[in-house]
């Protein structure tokens, strides 16, 4: 219906197309009078199948009009004009900066449960707010392409109308069925919608930035979308997803205020808000949390009694074997040499290892995407780095036991078929406390072994 450069109402300057969805099409535009951009819908009355159609487009802008919330774009303007062989209903909106989920995906974008979650609680903040006006608003197409994410993870929920539309044409002609079956709630197919619809469709959108599959694809277990097996999810937000994807609306979460408060007080169970409450008395872990970076220091090994007497044996065991090496060296006893090699290797082996347990720290660093592991001795470090999608899970176990020697118990990062190590000398309470405060920080599964 419009160009680029098109000057609508002397005022909004058509800049490219946004979408076209089964009645309306988006456009972005600029402002001439206030300098900025906005979104435009247009309505074509000769485009129109039935005025079912018009009705419910007033019927968004009306709805618009009385939203206030500071992830729905405001709404600025509502007017029609007449053409030579048309009339065109117009809703102007501020445009909301980012992409929308569906194309974060196609771009490559990985979130972490971590970052699922945010989003999540986001979108349920908007929806607590939607719910409890009067009546309440149900946006009923909660799906990718409706929600637009910013690069710093603020999240707006768009499209207000379409949702309707959309349930008209799946059941009559199945026009938008591609892209909106999956995320429709069963009891809308029975012309039904209540406020419980709409954590379905967030249900399955969250299911999407997980696995990157539309929830149509999902095989089907007793009517529900059995998805268990192709995410690798920790075990209480996995619960609570199910929830929210329950066919029947009378399982699902009641309202949208409990669907969240259930979210954060499974999240609460992992790692409390106050760490102080969560680390224990006395540990010496130097950890660092901000909202795109965790820093973990793990200290070298108390020094007590054990580790004075592991060096004092390796000490003692050297100056036992230094005359013999060095009487077989004078001598020209080269068997002799031969022979003490081996012990000259454990000799070297308990040294450094008593070295490091006294001496050695291990930082792990975990961004968003990203994650370093140093290990520091004197003043030689060595580092290893990778992507945050790699790492499996976060454990607590045993190392290399064995039917006669005791259990160690030890912290790893399962990255792949690789295990990186760190945390043995720390108590198994600091253990399953590092290991919880990484594993919710990554949005990776914990494991603890014991």
């Amino acid at each position: 219906m419009h160009q680029p450069g098109d000057i609508i109402k002397d005022r909004y300057r058509i800049l490219n197309l946004l979408g076209e969805g089964g009645i309306a099409t988006t456009y972005a535009a600029e402002d001439l009078t206030l300098a900025q951009q906005v979104a435009i819908k247009v309505l074509s009355l000769r485009q129109l199948k039935d005025w079912k159609a018009l009705e419910l487009f007033e019927r968004e802008g009306k709805v618009l009009a009385q939203l206030n919330h500071p992830a729905i774009p405001d709404y600025l303007d509502y007017f029609q004009l007449d053409q030579e062989a048309d009339r065109r209903f117009y809703i102007v909106q501020e445009i909301a900066p980012g992409q929308s989920l569906q194309d974060w995906v196609a771009s490559g974008w990985r979130p972490t449960e971590l970052e699922v979650r945010e989003i999540a609680k986001q979108l349920l903040d908007i929806l607590v707010y939607l719910h409890q006006l009067t009546p309440p608003v149900v946006h009923r197409d909660i799906k990718p392409q409706n929600i637009i994410r910013q690069s710093d993870g603020k999240v707006f929920l768009v499209d207000f109308g379409a949702v309707q539309d959309t349930y008209r044409h799946t059941i009559t002609s199945g026009s938008t069925i591609v892209g909106t079956y999956g995320y429709m709630a069963p009891e809308q197919f029975r012309g039904q919608a209540k406020p419980a619809t709409d954590l379905y469709g967030l249900g399955a959108t969250l299911l999407f930035l997980l696995t990157h599959k539309d929830p149509a694809d999902f095989p089907e277990k007793r009517m529900k979308i059995n998805f268990r097996p192709y995410v690798n999810l920790t075990p209480e937000f996995a619960d609570w997803l199910e929830t929210m994807l329950e066919p029947i609306i009378e399982d699902r979460f009641k309202s949208a205020a409990e669907a969240l408060g259930v979210l954060e007080a499974k999240r609460e169970r992992i790692v409390p808000r106050s760490a102080r409450n969560l680390q224990p008395i006395g540990s010496r872990i130097v950890l660092e949390k901000t909202p795109t970076q965790l820093k973990v220091k793990v200290p070298p090994y108390p020094f007590n009694i054990s580790n004075i007497f592991i060096l004092i044996f390796t000490m003692l065991w050297i100056s036992a074997l230094m005359p013999l090496t060095l009487g077989a060296l004078a001598g020209g006893v080269w068997i002799v040499l031969f022979f003490l090699v081996p012990f000259w290797g454990a000799g070297i082996l308990l040294l450094g290892s008593s070295l490091w347990r006294m001496l050695g720290s291990i930082t792990l660093t975990f961004y968003r995407h990203k994650f370093k592991m140093s290990w520091c001795f004197l003043d030689i470090i060595k580092t290893i780095e990778g992507e945050i999608n790699d790492i499996c899970r976060v454990e607590v176990r045993p190392s290399r036991p064995s039917d006669n020697e005791s259990k160690t118990i030890i912290c790893a990062l399962q990255v792949g078929v690789k295990s990186y190590y760190f945390g043995l000398g720390l108590t198994l309470i600091e253990q399953e406390w590092l290991v919880t405060e990484i594993a919710d920080f990554i949005g990776k599964p914990k494991l603890i072994v014991r």
